[in-house]
């Protein structure tokens, strides 16, 4: 009798112990556990397909994180730690995330716990990004958890980004459940319910700005000599955009040397050139390609010098003239 009652107790105890080994945290006994059953999906966040660097600046975006379980005890509490990594285009060492392009262009990226965007998404292994948000939830009385959270993205551009698509992706993410659990800080370890992958993406395209200030021909009596003013265009073009700048011909011109400034019916003919020298005339594409100048943005404004020219002709009645000339930018 006293054998058999040793036997017994010994057989009570390796059952608890079984029973605590049988998770991570915790927990409610072990055949509660055996039934329950969590999920968890992500879907895309994408900052948009059509940006400007030019004008983009900061740029934001979600997406949202499901948590889904059935066959839970209902009242007891299930927590979620999700852990982000850097993604497929990793980070900066200072706990900034990247966007990057397939030739490896990085742009800063960050992923946070709040819409203010100032509690950065981390992970318990890899702590330069941040802490990991504890996501909890209360099963109802069919033992289930369906519960939404939102990721909140951040881009950051410059005039000088250069244009592509950006993406990172995340993989085989380990983000772990149990129950019980007060906070996230430090877990690594649980019962795994990785997401699928998935990605955040912005296309960056090129684009092109200009600025202009006047051609002045000043004051004149009789148009028996050139007359000769300039004025000036600012061209602001994404970083690696080729362009070129095209003038046409105004409001009554005919070409790039027989435009017409007009005051009512009359009209003094002027021209407008490329250079100093005024022998290269500065028209658009429809003229020809030698017509119009061109370049490489940078991201910064590129100053070019419109030079003008009115040659001796008959001097209608005094007045003041003027025109319009239409630039164009192309890209």
């Amino acid at each position: 009798m006293s054998l058999t009652r040793s036997v017994a107790r010994l057989c009570s105890l390796l059952v608890l112990s079984l029973s605590f080994g049988g998770t991570a945290f915790l927990a409610a006994p072990t055949p509660a556990h055996a039934a329950a059953s969590c999920g968890v999906t992500i879907g895309a966040g994408n900052f948009g397909l059509t940006l400007s660097p030019l004008t983009a600046g900061t740029v934001d975006t979600t997406a949202s994180l499901n948590f889904a379980c059935s066959g839970l005890t209902p009242g007891i509490p299930i927590s979620l730690c999700p852990n982000l990594d850097g993604g497929s285009a990793g980070g900066d060492g200072a706990g900034g995330r990247l966007l990057k392009t397939s030739g490896g262009v990085s742009l800063p990226f960050q992923i946070y716990q709040d819409s203010g965007r100032t509690q950065t998404w981390g992970s318990a292994a890899l702590l330069v990004f941040g802490a990991t948000p504890t996501i909890t939830a209360t099963p109802g009385a069919g033992g289930t958890i369906n519960v939404t959270r939102q990721l909140y993205g951040r881009i950051t551009t410059t005039a000088t980004t250069v244009p592509g698509t950006y993406s990172t992706d995340f993989v085989g993410q380990n983000f772990v459940w149990g129950l019980n659990l007060l906070s996230c800080a430090g877990v690594t370890i649980g019962f795994a319910a990785s997401p699928a992958t998935f990605t955040f993406s912005a296309t960056l395209v090129p684009d092109c700005q200009a600025t202009s200030s006047s051609v002045e021909f000043g004051s004149v009596g009789v148009l028996t000599a050139n007359k000769d003013g300039q004025g000036g265009l600012g061209v602001t073009c994404t970083s690696g955009t080729t362009y070129s700048v095209g003038l046409d011909n105004g409001l009554i011109g005919t070409a790039p040397t027989a435009r017409k400034l007009k005051k009512g019916a009359e009209t003094v003919t002027y021209g407008l050139y490329k250079n100093t020298a005024r022998d290269q005339p500065w028209g658009d594409l429809a003229a020809g390609a030698g017509f119009v100048v061109g370049g490489t943005g940078t991201g910064a404004s590129q100053p070019f010098t419109v030079y003008g020219r009115a040659p001796p002709q008959s001097t209608p009645s005094p007045g003041a003239y003027a025109d319009t000339v239409v630039a164009t930018v192309t890209y």
